[in-house]
């Protein structure tokens, strides 16, 4: 149907159109095979004189939602820090100065940033290398007082991972906590593997048995990261066979200690850049009598947000949170930041029987949500002038970024659709914007719980965005 003759239609008869559009999708439900008690969906059309439902399917009922949660700590950080907040990494001191050297302890402090990464790290070397400090004398005291000492909240999945997503939380953290491993074969066949790390600190020890042989293979290469015996770093184990013609292997494994993490790549990069420290890398809180040497400050908050949401970090999820409660009363810990964002949903006049969230990230079985509490809050933040943009930037974009670069990216469908996605085991979540030739603007949620493969929930989940931005 032309565009055209669509608009007149809906001018002429738009409750007729509307009808038969929520037949469609619901048809379209009933057709997918899944059970209908597995599904909790609600799609609202926005323009015009009123709203109307397209689509509802159990619309009240409370599943497991995945990192569609996201979308309310989204909501929640936008809605209590000021946008244009930035989150600071400083150096500080009491230690007096004699000429380049400082006669004691320099401090690491971590302000929450989850935007600290090895190109912060550098500028704030630099800046203490401008300062004319040539020698520390004491040690590196890594500060993560601002929030509290529990790094995996009991909140998060039980089941452990040292992958880059299960990264644990800390006010002080650096690239992401995590480390970039590659391995690439060696000179000829029999030749150990090589291990390259990035950053190369003192922090991770490598035992690397890995040996090249003949062909392309890396079905026999393993990595694993575990912690010291001390548990003051970590010990990345290779293990196994690279082929001498495969391409490099690249992966990232989660630190253990994330604040020794930070101070022992702030000792590599003070080396970089002729600052010799003379102690060692340890725990501690900056004496009150500190003066700033130097600082940096992260990416403003709304872009946090958007980092958040385009490739659906857990890590950002729970610093945000983190930092949603130490702005309140620091130490900030999981417990204060979600009863934010709880007390952000009660605000929207929601039943308590349709959210319960533990996790801000979604890396959980214990959340809760329905389909109807997913579009009160992209309703909330789609009404509010000074929140909208910032909030609607943060969604992927079917066929074209985020975790929707590679979905509904067919003509018709591609950038018309904006929304966060979710999966765990066992569950398939959808959650967003729609936009449709008539100038108005959809807001829906998909939630599935259940044993169906996730390409089938998914496939169906994109027909019904895809139905919505066409009919």
């Amino acid at each position: 149907m032309k565009a055209a003759t669509l608009l007149i239609l809906l001018l002429l008869f738009p409750p007729l159109l509307a009808a038969q559009e929520r037949e469609l999708l619901l048809a379209t439900v009933k057709k997918s095979g899944l059970p209908m008690d597995s599904l909790s969906l609600l799609a609202v059309e926005h323009g015009g004189k009123r709203d109307r439902a397209l689509l509802k399917v159990n619309s009240h009922s409370a599943l497991i939602p995945a990192s569609v949660t996201k979308l309310i700590t989204a909501a929640a950080v936008l809605r209590e820090i000021p946008l244009g907040t930035r989150f600071e990494t400083r150096l500080l001191s009491n230690a007096p100065r004699q000429g380049a050297t400082l006669k004691g302890d320099l401090v690491l402090k971590g302000g929450g940033d989850p935007s600290f990464v090895s190109e912060n790290l550098w500028l704030l070397v630099n800046r203490l290398a401008n300062s004319g400090i040539r020698e520390i004398e004491g040690d590196i005291i890594v500060d993560d007082s601002y929030f509290d000492a529990i790094m995996i909240d009991p909140s998060r999945d039980t089941k452990r991972s040292e992958m880059a997503y299960d990264a644990p939380i800390s006010a002080l953290s650096f690239n992401w906590n995590a480390m970039a491993l590659t391995i690439v074969p060696g000179a000829s066949v029999g030749a150990p593997a090589q291990v390259i790390m990035e950053p190369a600190s003192d922090y991770v020890q490598v035992h690397n048995t890995a040996r090249t042989v003949a062909g392309n293979s890396i079905s026999r290469l393993v990595a694993s990261r575990h912690p010291t015996p001390d548990q003051r770093g970590d010990i990345l184990t290779v293990k196994g066979d690279i082929g001498i013609n495969a391409s490099p292997f690249e992966s990232y494994r989660n630190v253990s200690q994330p604040a020794l993490w930070a101070g022992s790549n702030l000792k590599l990069y003070l080396g970089y850049r002729g600052i010799d420290v003379r102690g060692v890398v340890r725990h501690g809180v900056a004496p009150g009598n500190s003066r700033l040497l130097a600082r940096i400050e992260g990416r403003p908050v709304e872009q946090l947000v958007v980092d958040m949401n385009k490739v659906s970090s857990n890590f950002i999820a729970e610093m945000l949170t983190k930092t949603l409660a130490a702005q309140r009363q620091p130490p900030g810990s999981m417990g204060a930041g979600m009863s934010i964002l709880n007390g952000y949903m009660a605000n929207l006049g929601l039943d308590s029987s349709e959210y319960l969230l533990t996790n801000p990230s979604g890396l959980t079985r214990q959340n809760r949500l329905s389909a109807n509490a997913l579009v009160r809050v992209l309703d909330d933040m789609g009404s509010d002038f000074r929140l909208e943009n910032e909030f609607l930037a943060s969604l992927p974009i079917s066929g074209i970024d985020g975790t929707l670069r590679n979905r509904m990216g067919q003509t018709g469908t591609k950038g018309w659709v904006r929304a966060k996605t979710g999966y765990i085991d066992g569950v398939v979540s959808l959650a967003g914007y729609v936009g449709r030739g008539n100038g108005e603007r959809v807001s829906f949620a998909f939630i599935y719980n259940g044993p169906a493969p996730a390409y089938q929930v998914r496939a169906l989940f994109d027909e019904l965005s895809g139905l919505m931005v066409t009919h």
